[in-house]
């Protein structure tokens, strides 16, 4: 990696050089990966820095792999909105261009922390939030991914909420791959939270951008094996990609599980 490598063969001829079977170019970090999430999301390199919780994944972590090119989520989960907020204000300070995302954790039994989350990302004005742990969509998360759509001139859609998903289960993964439910965005309407155009247009386009495929780690994972998981999710895009022809097309990396050279190769 990074630099011109040739292939040769094992038998030497007669002359004494090797015959030269392949030529490959280098091959950079920043040259990997889905150039259309580098694109969206601003960054230099197709890898993210996960939302490891209670501020583990630190200001200082998202900040220092903001300037290098990398996105990577503040670790919000456990902390209360007024930390939070506090948070985001030090991030945005040292990258006002981003990138950076906030972690927004499905929280059943403390629903106040979850909606007050989502009420500081909208009020400081976050551009990209990584979900986690969701047994099913709330209507905290719907809120924050529709209240940021609009219309571009030509037509289509402008994303201004942009959702990484962190999912180990398939069932999980079709709510966030396919468009807003009806139920929920009925019940943001009602409350005055999002225009009848915003619920419109969030049937064009999946609940997330990006879906992280993850595997047995130090998260909410299930214990699922990474071998098994990542082509099963990747197949569940296919088929949801395939009905709705989503444009910019789901993205699906993965977390979790990785361990050794050999796996991440």
């Amino acid at each position: 990696v990074g630099s011109e490598m040739c292939i040769r063969d094992s038998s030497i001829s007669a002359s004494g050089s090797e015959a030269v079977l392949a030529f490959a170019q280098k091959l950079n970090p920043e040259d990997l990966g889905d150039d259309a999430y580098k694109k969206q999301h601003g960054v230099k390199y197709a890898y993210h820095g996960g939302a490891m919780a209670n501020g583990i994944a630190s200001v200082e972590l998202v900040v220092a792999l903001g300037k290098a090119g990398f996105l990577c989520s503040f670790g919000a989960a456990g902390l209360v909105p007024d930390v939070i907020e506090e948070s985001i204000k030090r991030i945005q300070a040292e990258l006002p261009n981003g990138p950076y995302a906030v972690n927004l954790i499905h929280a059943p039994s403390e629903e106040a922390l979850e909606r007050g989350a989502v009420e500081r990302f909208l009020k400081l004005g976050v551009k990209t939030v990584e979900a986690s742990a969701y047994l099913g969509l709330t209507e905290h998360i719907v809120w924050y991914r529709v209240a940021g759509l609009s219309k571009n001139t030509d037509g289509s859609v402008n994303i201004g909420h942009k959702v990484i998903a962190k999912v180990s289960r398939t069932e999980v993964g079709r709510r966030f791959m396919e468009p807003a439910p009806k139920k929920l965005l009925d019940k943001l309407l009602a409350q005055g939270k999002i225009t009848q155009e915003q619920a419109d247009l969030s049937q064009l386009v999946p609940m997330a951008d990006d879906i992280t495929a993850e595997a047995d780690s130090g998260g909410h994972t299930d214990n699922r094996p990474f071998l098994t998981l990542l082509p099963t999710i990747i197949a569940l895009r296919d088929e949801v990609q395939a009905k709705y022809n989503f444009s910019p097309a789901l993205r699906v990396g993965a977390g979790g599980g990785i361990g050794t050279p050999e796996a991440a190769l």
